[in-house]
């Protein structure tokens, strides 16, 4: 139960660590493409590409956090 509570906040953590840092970027992309085109663009565009992102971060750490934790067990 424990390991599964590690593995389950290791893939949270991720997740929305990759969600912020995706986030921040798309919207320094966009307002520099939106600078040179002289045009105000869709911020939201960041959030709905930085979440499915995050989502499946969110999957793959918590499965590199289960499979890392099942191997550190039998190696002891």
């Amino acid at each position: 139960m424990r390991k599964k509570f590690s593995a389950s906040m290791i893939g949270l953590i991720s997740g929305a660590v990759c969600f912020f840092i995706l986030a921040a970027l798309l919207v320094i992309i966009l307002l520099v493409i939106g600078a040179r085109r002289h045009a105000h663009p869709d911020l939201t565009l960041a959030v709905k590409v930085a979440l499915p992102a995050a989502a499946l971060t969110t999957v793959a750490g918590f499965i590199i956090a289960k499979i890392r934790l099942a191997t550190i067990d039998k190696d002891k």
